[in-house]
């Protein structure tokens, strides 16, 4: 069952249940909220629909209702996130703009997957996004070297098909890594920084490390600023 939950007279979800429960305990909701089932109009307190104690409220701010992702609001009212008890992973933060016109030289784009990489293993241990690029260092690395190889011996010589095969796996292992850093985020990011981010899988696949990058700098200066801008 969904739920819809209220707040100075505006009104988010619809919710799980699952994750109303999250919310509460990440204190982006109060179990002195108003809450109501999908099915029904009547309003009753988070902490009566679900049985959860009335925790004393905290000195600090009080927390605002976590926003859709994009949305310029603050998770505390001018408070950054650091300082007020978030998590301290911050993404790396390069425009992805700047990425672009770094990424002429081909091996700052190379590098940079690699940082991304790294950055998904401290949200997620599970990442495979680190070996995939591994893997496709790997293999591009011996489809160049075959298909150099064929001109250097000249005559009109034409690389051998492996390399072709080489070639093509090490696109696959970068795709792999790609989305497998937009699997982290978006767990993450649902889950233990809940701020509900979704990410296109159709601009994953044609822009990839420009879009995570996109994103990655956005949540860097929420973590800033305390704002979604």
């Amino acid at each position: 069952m969904n739920y819809y939950v209220a707040r100075s007279g505006q009104q988010y979800g619809p919710y799980t249940e699952e994750t109303v429960r999250s919310y509460v305990a990440a204190g982006s909701l109060l179990a002195t909220d108003n809450i109501r089932a999908e099915s029904s109009q009547t309003w009753t307190t988070i902490a009566q629909q679900f049985q959860i104690p009335q925790a004393t409220p905290p000195v600090m701010a009080q927390p605002q209702m976590v926003p859709q992702y994009g949305q310029a609001a603050p998770y505390y009212p001018g408070v950054p996130y650091a300082q007020a008890g978030g998590a301290q992973i911050v993404p790396p933060n390069l425009h992805w703009a700047l990425l672009l016109i770094l990424s002429i030289t081909w091996v700052f784009a190379f590098i940079w997957t690699f940082v991304q990489a790294g950055y998904a293993r401290k949200i997620d241990a599970s990442s495979s996004a680190l070996w995939a690029f591994i893997l496709w260092t790997g293999l591009s690395g011996a489809d160049f070297a075959m298909n150099i190889q064929a001109v250097m011996a000249g005559g009109g010589a034409a690389a051998p098909p492996l390399a072709g095969y080489l070639g093509v796996g090490g696109i696959i292992c970068y795709f792999w890594g790609v989305f497998s850093i937009r699997k982290s985020m978006e767990t993450y990011y649902n889950s233990v920084e809940p701020i509900q981010l979704q990410m296109s899988g159709v601009l994953t696949f044609f822009f990839g490390i420009y879009y995570l990058q996109y994103h990655m700098s956005r949540i860097a200066h929420w973590k800033k600023t305390g704002v979604l801008s």
